[in-house]
């Protein structure tokens, strides 16, 4: 199982759209779950929420194909977190890729991409916040450049240190 933890705006679901295609282009059995649609729901439950989810529909994945490949696109906001995907997913051995990009770079994604301006100095405020932490290099396995990397060479680099090149 490979988790793509980063800033937002750093490409996560991106890069797990890329990964899907790469993948099935080379008939790998594998799955994405991304755990902010696991989420979405008003008025939200709290951080648990989307794990409980991923708890109900972790053994459905792991029994359509035997070694399948899933990819949870999410940020941990901790360490412990961590701990906490792993105790919902039994079985899955977890790698941790950072996904990076220049903070200007991540503001500027974010800012394009929302809908409201609201939604932009929110996840603006977002990239500031992640960038404060200290625990990036306990939490992740690697890291993965997306800027200026294209999309493609991103993919091929995550393939190769997972392993599951394709």
């Amino acid at each position: 199982m490979l988790a793509l933890h980063g800033s937002p705006g750093s490409g996560k679901s991106t890069i797990a759209r890329a990964l899907s295609e790469a993948l099935r282009a080379a008939d790998v059995a594998h799955g994405v779950i991304d755990l902010d649609d696991l989420s979405l729901v008003h008025p939200y439950p709290g951080r648990s929420f989307p794990r409980e989810n991923l708890r109900a529909i972790w053994p459905h994945y792991v029994a359509a194909a035997p070694d399948i490949k899933v990819i949870i696109p999410t940020v941990f906001a901790d360490e412990h977190e961590v701990d906490l995907l792993r105790e919902v997913t039994p079985g899955a051995r977890l790698m941790v890729c950072e996904t990076a990009a220049p903070v200007a770079v991540l503001k500027q994604r974010v800012t394009e991409r929302e809908p409201t301006d609201a939604w932009r100095a929110g996840l603006r405020q977002w990239v500031d916040v992640y960038h404060a932490r200290s625990d990036h290099e306990r939490i992740r396995d690697f890291q993965v450049a997306t800027h200026p990397a294209t999309v493609e060479e991103s993919v091929r680099e995550i393939l190769r240190l997972t392993g599951w090149a394709a």
